[in-house]
């Protein structure tokens, strides 16, 4: 039996050291109304076999803010083999470490070990970890308000970190001194301004001293981590707030000193709507980058092709509104059918909402985009490259031609049917042969 092993819960419970919240019966914390039950499952099959077992991290937050948490994360005394050995499914995703996922009625839920972390090496993970206890494990962690622990059968808060206190004067501290859990994971750097803005919290001065010293440091960690951090700090309400934070820190500078952070740029963000597609989101933040030093961001940032090409389109696209009005109507149509044009339109809402330019080419856009039907903006064609085969055309640069210029016509609406486009393109392009 392993020294965690049978721990049970009254060491913690007596712990001097440790601020347990109860809350008052009439204001306990509504866990089943934010249906963690099977986290609670897991939990309780974890002190059935004798071991230690709490709801922990950013769930614990939430529950403490009334917020429904997205996921829950559970953290228990039983070693890795332990946990695997009592739960039918299980991955090893990261058992070196002290971390199995447990599938339980069809969903994942990380369960990690007690643990503290020894040196980090690489601005990412420790080289290795010791298994521990409850205490020394939220020691470790980020921020006190992510340091809470809960147990769920006793519906208790436990604070070994003051986290309760900071979410009351909400604020963002790290635990400890914040360079070293900076240096230890470079991207809590981010993250820090993350929980700023999304909760709207003030960085505590030490914390955001350790934000602005360390800013160049956030090239240690990967693209992919950078991008994921920035994408939620872009769609989780307060878009604005978290790049004038990461203006303010230096953080901009080092990860997007392509953009030129102005005060427009600040009032497009204002109008990006909570959970906002993450493309859309980066094409507004980017809409004014000139489009070829856009695209080197989205590549830079390693987004997915599909939304290196949608944000890409938002960039180029955006100044075509202020031509709509000199456009014939085949042009109109083909720029319509960009996809997902809504997001076009709204960029360009938002762009000449805050700017007070091109705002008769976005609504001009709008009352011919809301008064054709998608049969009108692509409407099937009325030739084909067999139909000109058929006609003795050769296969050739020239069908493309003749299938432009037809579509060109019906677009128009100057042709409406299959045999007035075919005579159409036999007078208009005599065939060789004939």
């Amino acid at each position: 039996m392993s020294k965690l092993q049978g721990a049970g819960l009254k060491p913690l419970a007596h712990s001097v050291s440790a601020k347990v919240r109860c809350p008052h019966p009439a204001e306990k914390l509504s866990y089943n109304a934010m249906k963690p039950g099977s986290a609670i499952e897991i939990v309780r099959q974890l002190r059935l076999k004798g071991h230690e077992a709490y709801l922990v991290g950013g769930c614990v937050r939430d529950m403490v803010m009334k917020l429904e948490p997205s996921d829950y994360d559970i953290a228990t005394s039983a070693l890795p083999e332990e946990v695997i050995s009592i739960f039918p499914r299980t991955e090893a995703i990261g058992a070196q470490f002290g971390v199995i996922l447990v599938i339980h009625r069809g969903h994942p839920y990380e369960v990690a070990t007690f643990r503290s972390d020894e040196a980090y090496v690489d601005g990412r993970r420790p080289t290795g970890v010791v298994f521990t206890d409850a205490k020394q494990d939220v020691q470790r962690r980020d921020f006190t308000i992510n340091g809470l622990l809960y147990d769920p059968i006793e519906e208790r808060v436990i604070d070994y970190v003051s986290g309760q206190e900071d979410i009351d004067a909400r604020i963002v501290r790290a635990i400890g001194d914040p360079r070293q859990r900076f240096q230890e994971d470079k991207l809590r750097i981010l993250r820090a301004i993350r929980f700023g803005a999304r909760l709207g919290y003030t960085i505590e001065p030490a914390t955001w001293q350790a934000v602005c010293e360390m800013a160049p440091q956030i090239h240690q960690v990967s693209a992919e981590r950078i991008r994921e951090e920035l994408v939620r700090i872009l769609t989780e309400g307060q878009a604005a707030h978290g790049m004038r934070m990461l203006e303010e820190s230096g953080l901009r500078a080092q990860i997007l000193p392509e953009l030129e952070w102005a005060a427009n740029i600040e009032k497009s963000l204002e109008m990006v709507k909570r959970d906002a597609p993450a493309d859309f989101a980066i094409g507004v933040l980017l809409h004014e980058v000139a489009p070829a030093r856009a695209a080197q961001v989205v590549e830079r940032l390693k987004c997915s092709r599909s939304e290196m090409h949608h944000i890409n389109a938002l960039v180029e696209s955006l100044p075509v509104f202020a031509r709509i009005a000199m456009m014939n109507t085949s042009s109109v149509k083909r720029f319509f059918r960009l996809q997902r044009f809504e997001d076009h339109l709204e960029l360009a809402r938002i762009h000449s909402t805050v700017c007070g330019a091109g705002r008769n080419g976005y609504e001009l856009a709008v009352q011919k985009y809301r008064a054709w039907t998608p049969d009108d903006i692509a409407p099937p064609p009325l030739v084909t490259g067999e139909d000109l085969i058929a006609l003795g055309y050769s296969p050739g640069p020239i069908f493309k031609e003749i299938l432009n210029r037809v579509e060109d016509e019906q677009l128009e609406g100057r042709l409406s049917g299959r045999d007035q486009a075919l005579a159409f393109a036999v007078k208009h392009y005599p065939r060789v042969n004939s």
